[in-house]
């Protein structure tokens, strides 16, 4: 398995160890803010967040095709659009500052983190005692989104 932690070199042969330290880092104030635990083939599980407030996703990947995954705990009241901060360097907001916009049922807490890292990293599958929703077609559509920067605006015949 190979662990990438922002700011840092990628680490491959990871152990249970090397994944308690990164995960204790993503809680230091000025430390990075997401890890990656991902296998040969492509699958993982990913978590982002600042200030005792994460997420966590899986991606499994089959063929050309995958399934993502956003563990999520159930909350009583409604399950609003919370944000989580991410991301300690972007180039549209300020450090720890870049918004990533979640259900609150998805924010969780670093032992979380921890516990489906690790069982990623024991069974090479999401931990089944989490709960899971599955966003793929969310991923998809955000994937697929059109930005203006993207967009031709004019086609012109070469010289010829």
């Amino acid at each position: 398995m190979k662990l990438t932690l922002e700011g840092y070199r990628d680490r491959d042969d990871v152990t249970s160890g090397d994944v308690v330290r990164a995960v204790g880092r993503i809680a230091d104030p000025s430390g990075p803010t997401f890890v990656i635990l991902e296998d040969s083939a492509g699958n993982y599980v990913q978590a982002a967040g600042t200030d005792g407030r994460y997420i966590v996703e899986s991606r499994t990947v089959y063929g050309e095709g995958f399934q993502h995954y956003r563990m999520y705990r159930q909350i009583a009241g409604p399950d609003a659009a919370d944000v989580v901060y991410h991301r300690k360097k972007c180039d549209r907001h300020p450090p720890r500052r870049c918004p990533l916009r979640v259900r609150k049922s998805e924010i969780c807490d670093l032992g979380t983190v921890e516990f489906a890292l690790c069982a990623f990293l024991q069974t090479g599958e999401r931990a089944p005692s989490l709960l899971w929703r599955d966003v793929t077609d969310e991923e998809m559509a955000a994937a697929t989104r059109r930005r203006p920067e993207d967009e031709i605006r004019t086609i012109r015949p070469g010289p010829g």
